[in-house]
């Protein structure tokens, strides 16, 4: 069955962009009534001339490395830089948020975004998976689409972190449009963005799609999510506390359903298996960590973990069941084991 290999469709969308700009040589006009043409991108440059309202440019592809923020009446608004060549012939940089496409494109901002922070090749991979999605009918390209979506989020992600800071703190909820299938929100107090999966919108394609291993697998991540089917750091299986913290639910059932869940899912093939087992992971961790508080009772803890014994669900190995009736001993004597127990209470 046919898989979808990001690197052979970056081609045709690469050869597209080099067609469209040598067709029309004036994509850009001007939306402003004057704005100025810069020789760098930034707004202390100096200025090569003035540009009018109505004045068509040429894009040559540039954009610049930050973006400016800038006051148009009483907002403030954020935008890149983007190199360009007018009639006249004058090579140089203005802000994007004066400019319009000849050809209007609802993306095209979006597009500038993305070369500003991730640059040509992360924009092109992210081009490929939009594309991909699209076209999705098999289970198998949708285990391949989800694959490059995580990873795609998790690099984006480290490049904004490690990007260094430029002259003002930007705001990043064009986000939400950058990988299709993932919500922006802001954590923490420094407000660090983040991308969170949003399972419906991946259950709605798998749904689309021949075979059931993507349906289980997001069925399995609705489960974990139910609430609104977006991920967050506070699956069913925890409870949370404030923005950052949270305790275990183990004891309300949820950690034996969710290992079924996996069961079920893995029965049907391991197209998702390294996703599955992911999930798993977090259950055992949220059992074992000697760093995980609990938010219930003694007694409703020791009943799921007897619970999990008897059922046995196929994805808790035997060494696992192991170690969670030498967990269930621990839990028998929480104060000897520095185990914090019933913080519902208050106590």
């Amino acid at each position: 069955m046919p898989h979808f290999d990001c690197k052979i469709l970056i081609l045709p969308l690469l050869f597209f962009a080099c067609t469209h700009e040598q067709t029309y040589d004036h994509q850009l006009i001007v939306q402003v009534e004057q704005t100025p043409l810069r020789a760098e991108p930034n707004e202390k440059s100096r200025e090569i001339g003035l540009l009018r309202k109505g004045e068509a440019l040429k894009d040559l592809g540039e954009v610049g490395s930050f973006e400016s923020q800038i006051a148009v009446g009483e907002e403030l608004v954020q935008t890149p830089w983007i190199k360009v060549e007018n009639t006249r012939k004058e090579i140089g940089w203005v802000l994007a948020w004066a400019l319009e496409p000849r050809q209007k494109r609802a993306d095209w901002m979006l597009q500038k975004r993305l070369l500003v922070y991730f640059g040509q090749n992360l924009s092109a991979h992210r081009n490929a998976l939009v594309l991909a999605l699209s076209t999705l009918e098999t289970e198998e390209q949708m285990a391949e689409a989800w694959k490059q979506g995580t990873e795609l989020r998790d690099t984006f992600l480290t490049v904004l972190s490690r990007r260094p800071a430029g002259g003002f703190s930007p705001q990043f909820n064009w986000l939400n449009g950058a990988i299709p299938g993932f919500i922006f929100q802001k954590i923490g107090e420094n407000e660090r963005p983040h991308l969170f999966a949003d399972y419906q919108f991946w259950m709605d394609k798998a749904l689309k799609t021949k075979g059931l291993q993507d349906d289980l697998y997001f069925q399995t991540c609705l489960a974990a999510f139910p609430h609104d089917g977006i991920e967050s750091f506070f699956p069913v299986w925890k409870f949370q506390i404030s923005e950052t913290e949270s305790a275990s639910q183990l004891g309300t059932g949820q950690h034996l359903k969710m290992f079924l869940q996996i069961d079920k899912a893995r029965a049907q093939g391991l197209l998702f298996g390294k996703s599955l087992d992911a999930i798993r992971e977090q259950l055992y961790d949220d059992i074992f960590d000697e760093k995980v508080r609990y938010w219930q009772p003694q007694g409703k803890i020791l009943e799921e973990l007897e619970q999990i014994l008897e059922t046995q669900p196929k994805c808790v190995w035997a060494q696992v069941l192991e170690s969670i009736m030498i967990r269930k001993r621990m839990f028998e004597e929480p104060e000897k084991n520095g185990i914090v127990l019933n913080l519902r209470s208050g106590e």
